[in-house]
This record gives structure tokens, sequence and C-alpha cells, in this order.
């Protein structure tokens, strides 16, 4: 049996019950759908998940009582599951219908630990931004991409359950907490691996585009990221001691209008309107050096994948 862990919070109800049905309709049937919902005066969520509840026993739902943020929502839980493997799903993604029995089959035939899959990048309305073409899929490449930026997508993630409970579930690195936990399973053994083949579609928002702590969560993912080089798992007192002493307004600034630009030139790659592309990748170059490193990480993901 598969445990799909989910935590909601304020999501669309219109998002969330697509997210929901998602899973519900897989063509695996195999599973328990573990909900937690994270702000308990949330009455919506708490009438549209019941709704689901009454209809479909394999849901289990459980509300904070008060808000505990998400990594201790899923370690809440990954505590309740029963599942012999683990499956990850937010409350504004879409899972393909066949999803859980595909990445099912890849992950038993070739004795992987935990894998990812292919993600097809959505806007509020549904309609398809960009997809994501491919994803390295040998676990000797993984771990070595993975010095550079995370390549399993979160979301999309089906593993064993051991996988979770050796690593003590997720850890509070802030903004990264499941790149930590990719670095850290890496680092204690287990072998990881991505099907290359789209098996969600990711929601992107205008604010997930343009929050504004994504420079801090660069600062985060850099220090793990130096860490694991070195063989080391990070420190989480001393990632946010990195990250205090470089955050500073001017530079994040920055980085948030060159991830405003870099999204909109994916889009613009996607709509062939190269012109305009190319435009914008001449303000991208004089946007901020930290995040043209961050695209250069990309590029040495890509060569190492």
């Amino acid at each position: 049996m598969i445990s799909v862990i989910m935590s909601t919070y304020k999501e669309d109800e219109r998002l969330l019950r697509e997210s929901i049905e998602s899973i519900l309709n897989q063509t695996y049937r195999d599973f328990e759908y573990i909900i937690i919902l994270d702000y308990p005066d949330n009455d919506v969520h708490k009438s549209v998940i019941e709704e689901y509840a009454l209809k479909d026993d394999r849901i289990h739902f459980y509300i904070n009582e008060k808000n505990m943020g998400l990594t201790d929502s899923l370690n809440r839980g990954l505590s309740l599951c029963h599942g012999e493997y683990i499956a990850r799903m937010d409350a504004d993604d879409i899972s393909l219908p066949d999803r859980l029995e595909r990445q099912m089959k890849y992950l038993e035939k070739n004795h992987y630990d935990l894998i990812g899959g292919i993600t097809e990048m959505i806007n509020e309305n549904g309609s398809l931004l960009y997809s994501i073409k491919s994803v390295p899929t040998d676990p000797k490449k993984i771990n070595k991409a993975l010095r550079y930026s995370q390549c399993i997508a979160h979301p999309t993630w089906l593993g064993k359950k051991e996988v979770f409970e050796k690593n003590a579930g997720y850890r509070h690195m802030p903004l990264c907490e499941d790149y930590d936990f990719t670095l850290r399973a890496v680092l204690n053994g287990f072998v990881i691996s991505n099907l290359n083949e789209a098996v969600l579609k990711y929601r992107m928002t205008s604010n997930s585009i343009s929050r504004s702590n994504l420079f801090e969560q660069y600062l985060y993912m850099s220090y793990i990221t130096n860490e694991y080089k070195n063989n080391r798992i990070a420190s989480v007192d001393k990632a946010y001691a990195y990250v205090q002493q470089h955050l500073n307004e001017t530079d994040s600034d920055k980085y948030l209008k060159a991830n405003v630009i870099f999204n909109r030139m994916l889009q613009e790659m996607s709509d062939k309107q190269f012109l305009s592309f190319i435009k914008d990748g001449f303000c991208l170059l004089f946007s901020s050096k930290y995040y043209l490193n961050k695209i250069y990480r990309f590029m040495m993901l890509s060569l190492n994948s």
C-alpha cells in the first residue's frame, strides 16, 4: 500500500478539489490518502475534505490544533501512515491519472529507494506554461547533480517508508526541507532516481514567482549544497547563521526581479517569442549576480545529469 501525504492551508477551493480528485482517480488503487489541514479555521477546506472523505474511505483527514507549518505537518503525516511506500502531493497540483502506477513499477523494477518524475508547469487556470523536458535518472549522476541544485521534484516523490524513517523525517531547514531531505538520504546511502516521464502538473502562481523569500531560499540552498559537496550533512543552526549574515534587502529585490524575468523568458521560449526572449535575456544579465549563479548551478546540474 502507498500512503499519499498532503498538507493543505489556504489553497483555492477549486484547486484543492482538482488535487484531491487527481489522487482518488488514480489507476493504482491500493493507497491511503492522509490529508493534514494546517489552518484549523479554514471551514471551506474542512467542508470540502470531509465531503470527499464520506465518499472514499481511503481518505484519512486530520486537523492541526494550530498552524504548524509544512515541515511539522508533513512529519505528522509520516507518523500516521501505514503504507509500505510513501508518496507526496501538494494541495494545488494535479497528479496524472497513472502517476502512482507508473512510478511504483519503475521503483520496484529497479530496486530504488526514492524517486521523482517530470513536472508540467501550469498556471492558476490549468493552462500549460512549459514542461520539463527530461530529468536525470542514473543514481550516480543524480548524486553529482545534487551538488548544484535539487533535481527530484518534491511533489512527485514516491519512496520506501524506511527512507523517511531512517532519515527521521523532515528537518526544520527553512524553505528547502525537501532538498535537505534529499541530500541527507544520499549521504545515508539510499539510492535515488527519477522516472523520466511526466507524472504531475505543477501549479505556478503569480505569488510563487514573486514571493519575497526567494533570495533567502537561495542562500539556504547554497549553504547546504556546499556542505553536501564535502560529504557533510548541514547543520540547521549554522545554515541559519550563514543566511542571516548574507541576507539584505537590496540583493533580495534584485534576485526577485531576476526571477520574474527568468520565468517570463521560459514562457516566451515556449511561445516562440524569440525577440522578447532575447530582450529579457539581456535584462537578466544585469539583474542579479546571485541569480546568474543560480542559472550556472542549473547548467551544471544539466551537465552532470
